[in-house]
């Protein structure tokens, strides 16, 4: 990955790259490590999904840094290439919530996802308003929607087990 943008300034394009590409593998090891230790077969399964989800942005923030290391100018971005797998996500966790058994350890997790989430998507929402140039910003903006749908789905669950799912366990 290169370390600075086509202008040799520490704040352009690469170093964007870099920040997210960061982002993302903390991400990724955060939802495996939380799976990993997960008793609630829902939450381990959503947190699977969820480092799976990393691992395609950090294929896609790859594949951009070096196609801009290559041409010296940030790449075409499509307008939405991440609908069919925001679609998948969305059907994979319909699945998955079916299976569902409920216990207070997710309810933990949870909040600890979201958190990371909301700030993925602040973050993103800010190298978008950042960047100067077009594409560059409608990567980041694509990213952000995507971290506000993992974020939505993580909030769905949550606010399931907090108002009904914790409830049952309790009674």
């Amino acid at each position: 990955m290169p370390k600075t943008g086509p202008t040799g300034g520490k704040r352009g394009p690469a170093s964007a790259l870099e920040r997210a590409l960061r982002f993302e593998t903390e991400g990724k090891r955060f939802f495996t490590a939380a799976a990993a230790k997960s008793m609630d077969p829902f939450a381990k399964n959503v947190f699977l999904l969820l480092a799976k989800m990393e691992t395609k942005h950090m294929e896609d923030i790859q594949a951009i840094a070096r196609k801009l290391e290559e041409e010296g100018k940030f790449p075409r971005v499509p307008s939405a290439p991440h609908d069919t797998r925001m679609r998948l996500f969305r059907r994979e966790h319909s699945r998955i919530r079916k299976e569902k058994v409920i216990s207070g350890e997710a309810a933990d997790g949870m909040r600890r996802a979201l958190a990371f989430e909301a700030m993925g998507r602040e973050m993103y929402l800010r190298m978008s308003r950042d960047a100067t140039n077009p594409q560059e910003k409608r990567f980041f903006k694509l990213l952000s929607g995507e971290e506000e749908s993992h974020f939505n789905i993580i909030y769905e669950y949550l606010d399931f087990l907090e108002n009904q799912g914790l409830r049952m366990q309790d009674g």
